[in-house]
């Protein structure tokens, strides 16, 4: 199903743009670079503050980014890709999902970075770069995108809901800065790791299933 006449092309080369920055940003990470301390700390004084109502916001907010949460909002969006018999999607989809916690996971582990040492304010184990809430959520939102992008017609309906997918990983990586359980270059770091996995992705599924499908269709016209 390609609703959308003009489909953007394989994005090999913004993919490979975001490898090298996220290979970058990591690396400045592992060296705990001056830059990226400055970074830290100039973010941290903006975002966090001591509010109640923000906090309380914040804690709710940060659970859609949960690791639990978001595989369960993969697997409900694969089942019903499956359902609708939109395969190719449905394996874009697991595919993305699968590589990009892995790879999170891979890189976590190799980084070593501990988590900020003030009071968290909600529970977080495990290393703190990059931030699993921010890669996982990312990956997902940018798949959903992409899918809108392929399937909605209604350029008003396609815009209001890049919009509000986009929005759903800033507020989620915003939270757990602000939560102070992730330094704000760890969730840069998700959030570039994420997207990079959805460019890659979608490199693979227009070169093996788009594109065929699309001069299958010239074909079909002529």
């Amino acid at each position: 199903m390609i609703n959308t006449q003009r489909p953007p092309r394989h994005t090999l080369l913004p993919a490979t743009i975001f490898t090298l920055i996220y290979a970058g940003w990591a690396l400045l990470v592992a060296s705990n670079s001056a830059f990226i301390q400055s970074f830290d700390k100039a973010v941290i004084g903006v975002v966090c503050n001591t509010n109640v109502a923000n906090i309380s916001f914040a804690r709710t907010f940060t659970n859609l980014g949960n690791t639990s949460t978001i595989v369960v909002e993969a697997i409900i969006l694969f089942v019903i890709l499956i359902a609708f018999k939109q395969y190719a999607y449905a394996w874009f989809t697991a595919g993305v999902m699968i590589v990009a916690n892995a790879f999170n996971w891979i890189i976590k582990h190799m980084v070593q970075r501990p988590r900020p040492t003030v009071r968290h304010l909600v529970y977080a184990d495990g290393y703190s770069f990059p931030s699993g809430h921010s890669v996982g959520s990312a990956a997902l939102f940018g798949i959903l995108i992409v899918l809108i992008i392929l399937i909605i017609k209604n350029k008003f309906w396609k815009t209001l809901l890049i919009i509000v997918w986009t929005l759903f990983p800033l507020m989620i990586g915003y939270t757990r800065i602000f939560l102070h359980v992730h330094y704000p270059s760890d969730v840069v770091g998700g959030w570039l790791g994420g997207i990079t996995f959805v460019l890659i992705g979608y490199s693979f599924l227009y070169h093996f299933y788009i594109e065929p499908e699309l001069i299958d269709q010239s074909r079909k016209n002529k």
